[in-house]
């Protein structure tokens, strides 16, 4: 191989590194987020199917700004469940379940499939790495 196209091939594996570097980056923030929005879900669900243990039981509400607002539970009818964009709609009890479940079954196929593409891109980068490090000791 010419010192030129050497040269080229080094600057253009250098390039596809920094490329699916900052790939790899994004889709991990996006696998934290997800996960922590699917924790979330799985806590609410969990919520959920004790109301009836909650009846009556005493709570800390946040009002912000480290204000907090000591209540009472009367009784879980009605849920208001976020569906994205902003938005909230109200459930019965078992509505909101089935709605948590149906997030979080979408959840965990987007975490799925992240979690493929996070594998495909160490692959691309484990790749680059060694014809990185098999042209520097060529040299």
């Amino acid at each position: 191989m010419q010192e030129g196209s050497s040269k080229e091939e080094m600057e253009r594996l250098l390039y596809l590194q920094g490329l699916y570097s900052k790939e790899y980056e994004a889709v991990m923030n996006e696998i934290a987020s997800l996960s922590m929005a699917q924790a979330a879900l799985a806590r609410n669900t969990e919520l959920l199917k004790q109301k009836d243990r909650l009846d009556n039981s005493k709570i800390l509400i946040s009002g912000g700004g480290g204000t907090y607002i000591d209540a009472s539970i009367k009784g879980i009818d009605r849920v208001l469940a976020y569906v994205g964009a902003g938005y909230l709609v109200e459930k019965d009890v078992e509505g909101a379940k089935e709605l948590l479940r149906k997030s979080s079954d979408a959840g965990n196929e987007a975490l799925k499939k992240l979690n493929d593409d996070r594998r495909k891109l160490e692959k691309e980068i484990t790749s680059i790495q060694f014809a990185m490090d098999s042209m520097q000791q060529g040299q």
